[in-house]
């Protein structure tokens, strides 16, 4: 009697299967590692978006004596709803659904901020929200990655 060889497999083929099972749940850690990441990101946009979407569409409803004030809060806060739809409900990376109602807000609160309304906040805001698109989209490509290699 042989001890510790009696399925006919040699030391080194059970080790070859532990160091593979061992790096299998390393790769499974650091995709779940770089997923758990962008989910911040995500939450990050997704929350700057969801309040200005609802800042923009309650500046619309008190707007309301004024058409044309009501018209560009409403447009803008639909904007940046279907900027929330993309980004959470479709996990959308692509730059539009997050730059295109931000860079409308900036360019507006620019050209108001001439007529001597300033309003740094929003501004700040939306500048933040552009900043973070680069760094979700560079954490959800790192993910998915991450996943296609713990799949192959």
């Amino acid at each position: 009697m042989r001890a510790g060889n009696d399925g006919g497999e040699s030391v080194s083929t059970i080790e070859q299967e532990a160091s593979d099972w061992r790096a299998e749940i390393a790769a499974r850690n650091r995709w779940r590692q770089l997923e758990a990441r962008e989910r911040k990101w995500t939450m990050a946009v997704f929350g700057l978006m969801g309040y200005s979407a609802f800042a923009n569409v309650l500046a619309g409803v008190m707007a309301l004596a004024s058409p044309r004030d009501a018209a560009i809060g409403f447009v803008l806060g639909a904007l940046y709803a279907v900027g929330v739809y993309r980004v959470w409900l479709k996990d959308d990376t692509r730059w539009w659904p997050v730059a295109l109602p931000a860079g409308l807000t900036i360019a507006f609160l620019a050209f108001v901020a001439l007529g001597g309304a300033y309003r740094p906040i929003p501004v700040i805001l939306n500048v933040v929200l552009l900043a973070l698109v680069p760094f979700r989209a560079k954490a959800a490509a790192k993910a998915n990655a991450a996943k296609h290699a713990t799949l192959s």
